[in-house]
C-alpha cells in the first residue's frame, strides 16, 4: 500500500515539476517576444531620428534608410514567425543537427567568398561584403548564429542532456554531468570562423564570435584548461598577424590609443568618440526631445549606424539610454531563467548563449558610444541601421522562442503521459 501511495507521490511531484517548467517557459516565451518588439520600435524611432537630417541622410531622398530598414524588418517578423512556430517545432534532432551543419558550411564558404572577386567587395580596404544581384550583406554576420547552435549541437546533441538525475539506492536523487564529448572539432571550427573573419579584417566581430564560442563550450562542460588553452593558441595567431600584417591591423591599435586618450586628436582618430560624448552630455537627464540631435546634423558620422545609441541618448537623456541598457539585460535575464527550466542540454545551452551573444553586442556598442571601450565596428542590435545586423538578430530571437516551443510541446506531450499513467 505504501509502495503505490509512494509511486502516486511521485507522479504528482513529477507533474507538478512539469507544469512549474511549463509555466516559466510560456512566460519566458512571451516576455522575450514582448521585449523584441519593444527593442526594435524604439530601434525603429531612433533610427528615424537619427537617419533624417543628419550626415547619413540622404539629400535627394531623407526617407531611403528608414524604409530600407521597414522592408528588412517586413522580411526579418516573417522569418522569425516561421521559424519560431512553423520550422524548429517540427524538425527532429537529426534534422536540426543536419540544417545546422548546412547552414555552417554555406556561411564559411559565403566567408571566403568575400575576398573573392566578382563576389566579394571591399571597402576602405576591409573585405566584409558579399554583393549579388544589387543585394549586399555580410557573411560574419550570420555565423553568430550558425557558429554558436552548430557547436552547441556539437557538444550536445539534439534530443541528448548533459545532466542525468539517477535514483540512488537510499531513494534519494542524485545529478551528475555526462562525459565523453570531445570539444576538438568544436574548437577547430571556432578557431577557423575566428581566423577568417580576423582575416577581413573585423576584431569586433572576431572577438564578439570568440565570446559566443566560449559560453557554448563552458556551459557544454568543457574545462577550464581546454579553454585556456584555445585562449592562449588564439593570442599566439593573434600575434603572428600583428607581426606578419602589421598595416592591415594598425586600425585597432590607433582605437585602441584613441579610447585611451581621446583628446589627442580631437579633429582626426578621436573625433567620432568626441563628438559621441559631447551629444551624450548634452542630453542630460531627459534629453533635448526626440528629433532634436544637434550631433547628427553636422557633427557624427554614422549617426545611424554605429553611434545612434549617442543621438538616442542626447534626446532622450539618461533615462532613455538606461531604458535601452535595462531591456537588453532583462532580455539576458530572460533567457537564462528559461535556459535554467529547460533539461540542460541543446536547447539550454543554445538559448543562454544566443541571449548572451545578443546582449553582449548591444553591451559593447554602448560602451564604444561612451568611450568605455575602443570603437568596434559592432551595431546596436534592433537600433543600427543596416539588413544582415537586424536579420541576425531577429533570427536569433527566432530561434530562441522556436526552442522554447519545442520545449513545451514536448513538457505538455509528458505531461499527458504521467496524467494518463
Amino acid at each position: 500500500m505504501s509502495g503505490l501511495s509512494g509511486s502516486a507521490l511521485s507522479q504528482r511531484r513529477r507533474r507538478s515539476l512539469i507544469a512549474r517548467r511549463s509555466e516559466v517557459l510560456s512566460h519566458c516565451s512571451r516576455q522575450i517576444f514582448i521585449v523584441t518588439l519593444v527593442l526594435l520600435a524604439l530601434g525603429l524611432a531612433a533610427l528615424f531620428s537619427a537617419s533624417t537630417g543628419s550626415l547619413a541622410a540622404d539629400t535627394t531622398f531623407p526617407y531611403s534608410v528608414i524604409l530600407r530598414q521597414l522592408l528588412f524588418v517586413a522580411i526579418g517578423v516573417s522569418l522569425m514567425l516561421l521559424t519560431w512556430f512553423v520550422v524548429l517545432p517540427r524538425l527532429s534532432a537529426q534534422a536540426v543537427k543536419l540544417l545546422l551543419a548546412l547552414a555552417l558550411l554555406v556561411n564559411l564558404l559565403l566567408l571566403v567568398g568575400v575576398f573573392l572577386p566578382p563576389f566579394g567587395v571591399a571597402v576602405a580596404g576591409a573585405h566584409r561584403w558579399i554583393r549579388v544581384s544589387g543585394l549586399q550583406f555580410q557573411p560574419a554576420e550570420f555565423l553568430k548564429l550558425t557558429l554558436i547552435l552548430f557547436i552547441a549541437a556539437t557538444l550536445v546533441p539534439p534530443g541528448s542532456r548533459l545532466l542525468l538525475t539517477t535514483q540512488r539506492s537510499d531513494g534519494r536523487y542524485s545529478t551528475v554531468r555526462r562525459g565523453g564529448f570531445r570539444p576538438a572539432g568544436a574548437i577547430a571550427l571556432v578557431l577557423l570562423s575566428v581566423i577568417l573573419t580576423a582575416a577581413q579584417p573585423d576584431l569586433g566581430t572576431s572577438a564578439l564570435l570568440l565570446a559566443g564560442s566560449f559560453a557554448v563550450l563552458a556551459l557544454a562542460g568543457v574545462s577550464v584548461r581546454t579553454l585556456l588553452k584555445l585562449l592562449l593558441g588564439l593570442i599566439l595567431i593573434a600575434a603572428l598577424g600583428f607581426v606578419v600584417a602589421p598595416g592591415k591591423y594598425h586600425y585597432a591599435a590607433q582605437r585602441l590609443l584613441t579610447m585611451l586618450h581621446p583628446s589627442r586628436d580631437v579633429s582626426g582618430s578621436g573625433f567620432q568618440i568626441t563628438q559621441s560624448l559631447v551629444g551624450i552630455s548634452q542630453g542630460g537627464l531627459f534629453g533635448r526631445g526626440y528629433m532634436q540631435s544637434q550631433q547628427k546634423v553636422a557633427r557624427l558620422p554614422l549617426a545611424d549606424r554605429d553611434f545612434i545609441f549617442a543621438v538616442w541618448v542626447e534626446e532622450m537623456g539618461l533615462v532613455g539610454g538606461a531604458l535601452v541598457m535595462a531591456l537588453f539585460l532583462y532580455l539576458l535575464l530572460l533567457c537564462w531563467r528559461a535556459a535554467m527550466a529547460l533539461p540542460f542540454g541543446f536547447e539550454s545551452v543554445s538559448v543562454f548563449s544566443l541571449g548572451f551573444v545578443l546582449t553582449l553586442q548591444a553591451l559593447v556598442n554602448i560602451a564604444t558610444n561612451v568611450g568605455v571601450l575602443p570603437v568596434s565596428g559592432l551595431t546596436l542590435p534592433f537600433f543600427s541601421s543596416g539588413g544582415s545586423s537586424l536579420m541576425v538578430s531577429l533570427l536569433m530571437v527566432a530561434v530562441i522562442l522556436g526552442l522554447l516551443r519545442r520545449a513545451l510541446s514536448g513538457a505538455a506531450l509528458a505531461r499527458s503521459t504521467a496524467a494518463g499513467s
